[in-house]
């Protein structure tokens, strides 16, 4: 067999060779970049919801889908304001994946991130966010709307709600509570004294001030 045919096989088969190293690598970047664990954990200080997806107290991991399009710290951030969330229709094209525990985003579904829970101990982790977060605290027992009500663009289906005050230092469960009755007396959504209804969070802020309190289903 000539030199030069020998010589030519075995550059095809280094080539062959090189090239599946290259794919391995890639395939084994991916898939790191893929699922990123942050590294700290969330507490979630007492039982709640997104949606339907039902989230115990306790501590909880941040599993991201690719760290190069979405960060810890903004996994971390986006949970607390989806706890925040009244209904589970989150913004921004973000949905709830309630089987994986996950969110994504509907335009892109390589961002995301799941969550898991990995205690049922509210300390230790720490870093990784809280909620409610420092200063908030829920209302013991229940908050009864006798029937299907509305304030505002902020629809209240009939049953029982939480209530968290904003602040509490500012603001009582009970004001807090005195306060919803009242204004579901404005189905129109314009509120006295200088109150302001964020109907995504069903959040009702005093103007100016920074205190209130939050209502959503229980």
């Amino acid at each position: 067999m000539p030199a030069i045919a020998i010589t030519t096989r075995r550059a095809a088969i280094v080539a062959v060779a090189l090239l599946a190293t290259a794919f391995a690598i890639l395939v084994t970047s991916d898939r790191a970049a893929a699922n990123t664990k942050c590294p700290n954990a969330f507490r979630v200080l007492h039982d709640d919801h997104i949606g339907k997806l039902s989230l115990r107290k306790g501590s909880y991991t941040i599993t991201v889908i690719n760290q190069k399009r979405l960060s810890c710290q903004r996994a971390s951030d986006l949970f607390t304001r989806f706890l925040n969330d009244f209904d589970g229709k989150l913004p921004d094209g973000w949905i709830v994946k309630v089987h994986q525990s996950g969110f994504v985003k509907t335009q892109n579904p390589q961002k995301g991130f799941f969550v898991k829970r990995t205690s049922a101990s509210s300390g230790g982790g720490g870093g990784g966010g809280r909620h409610p977060a420092r200063g908030e605290m829920i209302c013991p027992g229940t908050f009864q709307v006798q029937h299907n009500d509305q304030i505002g663009r902020l629809r209240l289906p009939k049953g029982p709600y939480t209530i968290t005050v904003i602040k509490k230092r500012r603001i009582t469960c009970q004001r807090a509570s005195s306060l919803f009755t009242k204004f579901l007396q404005f189905p129109n959504g314009d509120l006295p004294h200088g109150w302001k209804l964020k109907a995504p969070s069903g959040t009702f802020l005093k103007r100016h001030k920074g205190y209130g309190f939050r209502v959503k289903e229980a």
